[in-house]
């Protein structure tokens, strides 16, 4: 979903530019604003006491996020961290529901994204629950294939730390795994990329 940056500006919009590392939000904390990417990446994750992460999402130009708890009145459960130098557009939430109401499409829009989302966190519950690293990984290239709806093979432009973050296990046991489905013929790996 992306909302037109000029209702956004219209409606409070103010746009900032977070650095790359920087946190936009954290979990625990309260939800105020509603935010739009308008350049940049941002990652929504959570993490444990001993610094573990489990990628929640990867966000880019034109997307938002964090609007289910914005809308809750609940604290974050998540944290945002900016990937790369990233501008964001932030709205208080007053008007943001303001905008909802004069902008019937952009509710809609908005339901049909949140919906998708509940959708991709139900088939994150099923790699995080999968047995073997091997079942892991081939559930999340399988979904992140089928994000792009294509039956080619296809260049997997996450790096193995991202995947890693998503599927919840060490980076180490995904190289080797990857490694070990390439001699299986389930991956392919050319100039170090990995095909699915």
């Amino acid at each position: 979903m992306q909302i037109d940056y000029n209702v956004l500006i219209a409606y409070g919009g103010v746009a900032q530019k977070i650095a790359k590392g920087d946190f936009i939000f954290k979990e625990g904390s309260f939800p105020r604003y509603f935010f739009q990417i308008l350049q940049g990446e941002v990652r929504l994750f959570s993490s444990n006491k001993e610094g573990r992460i489990l990628l929640q999402g990867i966000f880019k130009n034109g997307q938002t996020f964090g609007e289910a708890p914005l809308l809750n009145d609940k604290p974050y459960p998540n944290t945002a961290q900016a990937t790369q130098p990233t501008v964001i557009v932030k709205i208080s939430k007053e008007k943001f529901v303001s905008l909802l109401k004069d902008f019937p499409d952009t509710t809609t829009a908005l339901l049909f994204s949140l919906t998708k989302r509940i959708y991709n966190n139900t088939l994150l519950a099923q790699i995080w629950v999968a047995q073997t690293p091997e079942e892991k990984i081939l559930l999340f290239l399988k979904n992140y294939k089928a994000e792009l709806n294509t039956a080619e093979q296809i260049l997997i432009t996450l790096t193995r730390q991202q995947i890693a973050d998503f599927t919840g296990l060490r980076v180490e046991t995904v190289i080797r795994t990857i490694k070990k489905m390439c001699t299986q013929g389930k991956v392919k790996i050319i100039n170090h990329k990995l095909y699915y």
